[in-house]
């Protein structure tokens, strides 16, 4: 305690009679602007991370639609006919279109395709199976 007592009291002393009074405010204002600073930066990429949080969520939605399409078309035996669909069926918030058709080489195979929509996000699924 002794060292350090008179290393303060010469530390004051210099600082009184030298002409730098209001550097503390300074030092305050400028480290207070870096703190700011960083909290934005840091604010800003965690609402670019909900944004594409939110949008794989959509995305997500929209590809179990689809598949759910898929399902329900290979559920169904008259799915087998050329040209059959289902058009904007409702899953919850989310809805479908399937269609099937011939396809592959000399139409040897059936082929569905679905297509799932939520909040304007398309996802589409196309399988083949064999007649």
């Amino acid at each position: 305690m002794s060292i350090i007592s008179p290393i303060f009291k010469s530390f004051l002393e210099f600082n009184r009679g030298s002409g730098r009074r209001g550097v503390a405010i300074y030092f305050a204002a400028v480290t207070l602007t870096i703190v700011l600073a960083l909290a934005l930066g840091v604010s800003l990429m965690s609402v670019y991370q909900l944004r594409n949080v939110n949008e794989a969520a959509v995305s997500v939605t929209a590809f179990a639609a689809a598949e759910t399409g898929i399902d329900t078309a290979l559920a169904i035996p008259a799915a087998l006919n050329n040209g059959w669909s289902l058009l904007d069926q409702p899953i919850g918030n989310a809805k479908y279109s399937v269609t099937s058709f011939e396809c592959g080489l000399g139409n040897a195979y059936w082929c569905f395709r679905s297509v799932g929509t939520y909040r304007g996000t398309q996802r589409a699924i196309q399988i083949q199976q064999p007649k």
